[in-house]
């Protein structure tokens, strides 16, 4: 279980299979990984990052000293994504 807690009081879980997101002042958002179509993350020349789920439904900023833990976060979805599209997963 991966959970970021990002200083907009956002809170990002990712399981490997669903990733939630429950926002302060949005609805809570939930994505099969199935769902997520490539994840998008741009960087800031400041080091902070955009990152933008679901089609460019949700759409996360990620202060300079929370990008490693965004990192972690798009490394992980990529990773579960890559094991999903193998024939031996289904």
């Amino acid at each position: 279980m991966l959970e970021l807690r990002l200083r907009t009081g956002t809170v990002i879980a990712f399981d490997g299979r669903v990733l939630e997101i429950f926002d302060t002042t949005d609805a809570s958002r939930r994505f099969h990984i199935a769902q997520l179509s490539a994840t998008e993350s741009v960087e800031t020349a400041e080091g902070a990052r955009t990152l933008a789920l679901g089609e460019g439904s949700v759409i996360l900023a990620c202060a300079r000293d929370e990008a490693p833990a965004c990192a972690r976060l798009l490394a992980a979805i990529a990773e579960a994504q890559a094991a999903l599209a193998r024939p031996d997963s289904r």
